[in-house]
This record gives structure tokens, C-alpha cells and sequence, in this order.
């Protein structure tokens, strides 16, 4: 059964990526977050990415043209692209820094 991701209230089917892929994705994991438009952005790459591993038509403008994404949507699918990415996440407790992928916990 293949993965989905739910953005807008819609489901998209991702898939793993490929090696390419992973050089853009790894360093979107170091500035991921939603405190910066940066930080936004590298989540949005990483959606992209996954979104493209499963259907290589699908463009940068069609995604950012996605209608009434949550960022609690946005938080879900990116743990979705990390588990494919055999990315584990770490639950971060209020006022704890986030540890950035690569380093120890």
C-alpha cells in the first residue's frame, strides 16, 4: 500500500526518494521548521521531493497552489518523508532545542 500525505483536506501519494533526491532533501532537514521562510520553504522541498518520487509530473507551482494546507498538515507529512527517508524525529518538549539531523541527541 503506498504512503499518502494529506495537504489541503486532499491525499497525494509519496513515495520514497530517490539518491538525487536525498542530496537535495538532507540539507532541507537541517533548516526545517516554520519560524522563518527558509525554514518553511525546506519543508515544502522535502513534500515536493516525495510528492515528485511518486508522480514525477507534479511541478513546484502545482504544490505551492495547494488550497487551505494546515501547518498541522504540513508537521504530518514531513514526518511522513522522514520515516521514508528512515529519518527518525524526536518529540521536542516546550522550551527544549530541537537537535539538528546529524547530530547526537
Amino acid at each position: 500500500m503506498p504512503e499518502i500525505i494529506i495537504l489541503g483536506g486532499q491525499t497525494y501519494p509519496v513515495a520514497p526518494l530517490t539518491l538525487g533526491q536525498m542530496r537535495r532533501a538532507g540539507p532541507a532537514f537541517m533548516r526545517i521548521g516554520v519560524d522563518t521562510p527558509e525554514a518553511m520553504g525546506a519543508q515544502i522541498t522535502l513534500i515536493l521531493l516525495s510528492l515528485q518520487a511518486a508522480n514525477a509530473t507534479i511541478t513546484p507551482d502545482q504544490v505551492d497552489s495547494i488550497p487551505g494546507v494546515t501547518f498541522l498538515e504540513i508537521r504530518q507529512a514531513v514526518e511522513v518523508v522522514a520515516r521514508l527517508m528512515g529519518v527518525e524525529l524526536k518529540a521536542v518538549e516546550p522550551g527544549e532545542v530541537m537537535p539538528v539531523a546529524g547530530e547526537p541527541a
